[in-house]
């Protein structure tokens, strides 16, 4: 099992970003973070850690990541292109303590996880 980490940017609000992790709780939809690439080694299954604002602050499960169409957040209605990218859903485990990690684009490898 791989985890990694992606980065929501500093102008997104954690407490709007808390209600995208709402609508995607009970499965029913997916949260999607564009990439540059597709990660080797990284499955659906795997965690993919969230930090935001210099902080990993929890995970959710990874339920795909693939090329996609272009599509309109039903959320947020922001319209993102076609690429690739990580599709997460189900609950957001928040971390007992939050890991420092400087903020960065795309995506990193971890090597452990964390609780």
């Amino acid at each position: 099992m791989s985890s990694i980490c992606i980065t929501i940017p500093k102008t997104i609000k954690w407490e709007d970003y808390e209600k995208e992790l709402k609508a995607v709780e009970d499965e029913s939809q997916e949260m999607n973070y564009k990439i540059p690439t597709i990660p080797k080694d990284v499955n659906p299954g795997d965690r993919c850690y969230i930090c935001h604002n210099g902080f990993i602050k929890g995970w959710m499960k990874i339920s795909n990541i693939s090329k996609r169409d272009g599509f309109t957040c039903t959320t947020t209605g922001n319209n993102w292109s076609s690429g690739n990218y990580i599709s997460r859903t189900g609950k957001f485990h928040y971390l007992k303590e939050q890991i420092p990690m400087k903020g960065f684009m795309g995506y990193r490898k971890l090597d452990k996880d964390y609780e």
